[in-house]
């Protein structure tokens, strides 16, 4: 079975542009010719309808096509009557009317030569009447209408489309097809001024060079191409005006105006669209068979049927609707396409997303890696520092007492037990760092118990902090252990204690306070400050304190034993954490 091959190019272009006037002028067929009042007035029109009057039984009517305002009929035997346009009158008998002849007079202008008179059954040429109405008045409502609303719609959504110049043309343009129906159709009898005529002709210039404009900014704006739109019109209205002037009758120039305008009109308009093919074919004929159907219209109506020609619908009054469904149908494609160019971008853009969130994610990961090792690393490099501080410091000036013979035993022994406590502080700092501060404390309790107690000494700890308590994180925790390693310290060598209390519970705000008390003999703290051994106690547990973020209070007395006060910022230690 062969397939029909698809056309492409100026094919698919021809083919394109025959349909579009295959179906304008289908339809305008099936109007004119398919939806006719059945029958026809021949029998009745005057005078030989004069024979079939008697024989009516029913209402008799007159009625005259093409009428451009009232008229009298005179019909011997039935009284005179006023005819009006597209309207079917009433006759009524004159019992003393006389004559053989009979005759039709125009009020206001004169009577067109094809104006036909019929009488008759007076609902038969109703309907007739009612078809010219439809064909000559409603139809050209139906254009103003539909042609003034879509151009002030188009004008009104100027804003929408960021002031769109060929939609702005546009509107203008549907307006004045609109206008100009108006004019063409009522504009006589509406405004019998001497310079009407200087009016409807100028709208219908100023029509074709808004169609002009229209085709120059879809194709592709060029300024001079517009200028030159515009000096046509210019030179067409001044044509006009002159005549008018003048006082001789614009209908002897009008022809030849029209023929020039709408020869000027096509050129440029296949030129136009002809240019723009090179880059968006399909659009460009579409618009072009659009164009060249309306253009179509005018001409068969200019030169092929003139008026007066009965009532016949006149082509370019059905074309604007049928165009206007065009454009729709061309704004429709125009939609679809983009909608499908939008549905492709965002694939695109869904797809691009997808490859750059997989590339944060493996980004993030090695990044997470980066920083999980720089933490390792930071972490051993504190670690090393502590021991270097800590363990190696006290080994290292040991050492050097030992080889000078500076220590004795149990000054030696002493100097070992801190070595090994600060590493115990190490090791149960790492152990339980981030952990909450009380169990934290508790294994610091446990771990000192059973040393103080070989000394005598009762180490009791208590705690009243809420639950979950807060955490400290490995560095503060080890420098609170040594801060407390070092209170104790000091009161077993200076205190003569026999009980120590350690507590911590919730201070002022956001704080806790840890608290180291015992029972020893006390100090005075303000001649504490300038003794020897100052730099090696107190200080250095102020300056654990300070590493915490918090402040170290010290309460003593000869006596009375002593109190250290230490608080800690909960904030704090939650921000250094984190």
């Amino acid at each position: 079975m062969k397939i029909v091959p698809r056309l492409t190019g100026w094919r698919r272009a021809l083919a394109i542009i025959l349909g579009a006037q295959l179906l304008f002028w289908g339809v305008y067929v099936l109007i004119v010719a398919g939806l006719q009042p059945a029958g026809t007035l021949k029998p009745y029109q005057l005078p030989n309808a004069r024979t079939l009057l008697a024989s009516e039984r029913g209402e008799v009517g007159a009625y005259a096509n093409g009428l451009p305002g009232p008229a009298l009929l005179r019909l011997p035997g039935w009284q005179p009557v006023i005819l009006y346009p597209a309207r079917a009158s009433l006759l009524t008998v004159d019992e003393n009317g006389v004559g053989e002849g009979w005759s039709i007079t125009c009020l206001e202008h004169d009577c067109p030569n094809a104006t036909t008179a019929y009488a008759g059954p007076f609902d038969r040429l109703k309907k007739a009447a009612d078809w010219e109405k439809f064909l000559r008045f409603d139809m050209v409502w139906l254009v103003v209408a539909t042609e003034i609303m879509m151009g002030a719609a188009l004008i009104v959504l100027l804003p929408v489309n960021r002031f769109s110049r060929l939609q702005g043309i546009t509107g203008l343009l549907l307006i004045l097809v609109g206008v100009d129906a108006w004019l063409t159709t009522f504009g006589a009898e509406s405004l019998p001024y001497a310079w009407f005529p200087l009016l409807r002709y100028g709208t219908e210039y100023l029509m074709l060079t808004a169609a002009a404009l229209a085709v120059n900014a879809f194709a592709a704006w060029r300024p001079r191409e517009a200028w030159a739109a515009c000096g046509c019109f210019i030179v067409i209205f001044v044509l006009l005006l002159a005549t008018m002037i003048m006082g001789a009758s614009v209908a002897t120039i009008v022809p030849w105006l029209d023929a020039i305008t709408l020869t000027l009109l096509l050129g440029y308009g296949v030129l136009a669209l002809l240019r723009m093919g090179r880059k968006t074919p399909g659009p460009a004929i579409r618009v072009l068979a659009i164009l060249l159907v309306a253009l179509a219209s005018i001409a068969f109506d200019l030169f092929l049927l003139p008026p007066p020609v009965g009532f016949a619908l006149q082509a370019s009054v059905l074309a604007p609707p049928l165009t206007m469904f065009g454009i729709l149908f061309e704004i429709a494609l125009q939609g679809h396409r983009l909608n499908q160019e939008a549905e492709e971008a965002r694939s695109d853009l869904e797809r691009q997303v997808l490859e750059q969130d997989a590339s944060l994610l493996r980004s993030s990961q090695v990044l997470r890696h980066q920083e999980r090792l720089i933490a390792i690393d930071a972490e051993r490099q504190r670690l090393l520092r502590d021991m270097h501080d800590g363990v190696g410091g006290v080994l290292t000036h040991l050492l050097l007492d030992v080889r000078e013979n500076r220590l004795t035993a149990p000054e030696i022994e002493q100097g070992l037990q801190s070595a090994v406590d600060d590493l115990r502080n190490m090791a149960s700092a790492i152990d339980a760092g981030n952990e909450p501060v009380d169990e934290a404390l508790a294994m610091f309790q446990e771990r000192m118990a059973g040393r103080l107690a070989r000394s005598g000494i009762a180490l009791d700890y208590s705690c009243s902090l809420p639950i979950p308590a807060p955490s400290l994180d490995v560095r503060r925790l080890l420098s609170l252990y040594r801060l407390l390693q070092e209170g104790i310290a000091n009161t077993v060598r200076h205190a003569s204690a026999t009980r120590i209390d350690l507590a911590v519970k919730s201070g002022d705000g956001d704080a806790i306070l840890v608290i180291l008390a015992d029972d020893g003999m006390g100090f005075e703290p303000a001649s504490a400050i300038s003794a020897a051994g100052e730099g090696r106690g107190l200080a250095n547990m102020r300056r654990r304190a300070v590493q915490m973020g918090g402040r170290l209070g010290i309460e003593s007395g000869a006596g009375r034993g002593t109190q250290l006060t230490l608080i800690i910022p909960i904030a704090f230690a939650a921000g250094r954490k984190a």
